[in-house]
């Protein structure tokens, strides 16, 4: 049996009928930016998250940039992000000027916790008499950590936030695959000063092109966040109190979103049944030690935009014939950021951040979604036996 990695068009066939009455509309009034679909689909994100503000934008990388941006991060500042993870996590802070510094995360469930956000700041930093923490090498000052709920499972913000506290710096989630995941201090997105999420086409909560939400509590924040998105401009469109960006979501886009949000704790749901089914089928190779699934997750705190296994030693090999056995996997993500060469200058080498290295030649993320029923689970997990075997 092949087994797609996606299946976007059973998504679709589910809300065709809403998504097209719904595209129509926008097509009929001919309102193409910032109208009643992006309306409805922040308040809708608001709700479901729990904030009192949710700001669509043009992906969940801007989404980033512009958290950093309402916060007055840029040159001069440092930001702690997790080493393991997409790209746009640590781009999003050079971008705008400021330097990544690199955190190791937990071996056993891939996020950073308060002991790796510790441990860099004691690697990195220094502390002033004024209080500030600086960058040992740069002069950079820290002002803010990024936390990232990698695969869709939620970080320990409790104590990620107590300790951004006693730093004096603000966190920032990047939940852009975690929507609807819940932390042990509330909604991914809605602990720290700001929460951004992602609408690229293979998230839980995907669209028809790129699209992203930044939430927050703070008012002022989500004042300046509905500047920056409009190239900085004041209500009328035309008077630039500050130089933002064209960060703005399609109304054609939050149309399709809004059809596809009523199903997403239904696809959720069938998500984390499908993990509960790798895991009974995945028993024999983990006590094996041959295939490693992801730790077992508190009520609410996964909502499985991966399904990512470990496998110690041979993962390419592995890869390779679960594909020429019609099998899709994928490999998210093979170099870690500090490894990245766009990122040599900030001095990071192999053997820097361990637990990123060796997640980065062990992972591998098996189909997930709610295409995938019993047949295709047993079917995965057959041909990873069969990859497996001496």
């Amino acid at each position: 049996m092949n087994v797609r990695f996606l299946g976007l068009d059973v998504e679709y066939r589910e809300v065709r009928d809403a998504a097209l009455a719904r595209v129509q509309d926008v097509l009929d009034g001919q309102a193409f930016v910032l109208g009643e679909q992006t309306r409805e689909l922040e308040k809708s994100i608001a709700l479901a998250v729990g904030v009192p503000h949710a700001l669509a934008c043009s992906s969940g990388s801007d989404a980033l940039a512009l958290a950093l941006m309402a916060l007055g991060i840029g040159a001069g500042d440092a930001v702690i992000v997790p080493s393991f993870t997409f790209f746009a996590t640590a781009g999003s802070v050079a971008r705008l000027g400021a330097r990544p510094a690199m955190a190791d995360v937990d071996p056993t469930t891939h996020t950073m916790t308060a002991a790796q956000l510790a441990a860099t700041v004691e690697r990195e930093f220094d502390r002033e008499a004024r209080g500030r923490w600086v960058h040992r090498h740069s002069g950079a000052e820290l002002r803010a950590a990024i936390v990232v709920h990698l695969y869709g499972r939620a970080a320990p913000m409790r104590e990620l936030a107590a300790s951004a506290d006693e730093l004096g710096i603000h966190l920032i989630e990047d939940a852009a695959q975690a929507i609807g995941a819940r932390t042990d201090s509330g909604a991914a997105g809605s602990v720290g000063k700001a929460g951004c999420l992602s609408f690229y086409p293979t998230k839980n909560l995907g669209g028809a092109g790129d699209g992203g939400m930044v939430t927050t509590r703070d008012a002022d924040v989500a004042k300046r966040l509905a500047r920056l998105r409009v190239h900085g401009a004041a209500p009328g469109g035309y008077q630039h109190e500050e130089i933002g960006i064209n960060g703005r979501m399609g109304e054609l886009q939050a149309a399709y979103l809004n059809a596809k949000l009523p199903r997403l704790q239904a696809w959720t749901e069938l998500r984390k049944t499908a993990a509960d089914g790798y895991r009974r089928e995945l028993k024999d190779l983990e006590a094996a030690g041959l295939c490693l699934p992801p730790a077992p997750a508190v009520d609410g705190s996964h909502v499985y935009h991966q399904f990512v296994v470990r496998i110690p030693r041979r993962r390419d090999s592995v890869a390779e014939r679960l594909r020429a056995d019609g099998i899709d996997c994928r490999v998210f993500y093979p170099l870690p950021l500090h490894l990245q060469p766009c990122f040599a200058s900030l001095g990071y080498h192999r053997g820097s951040l361990p637990a990123s290295e060796r997640a980065a030649g062990e992972v591998l993320a098996l189909p997930i979604g709610v295409h995938m029923g019993d047949s295709q689970i047993q079917a995965v997990c057959a041909a990873l036996r069969r990859a497996l075997a001496p």
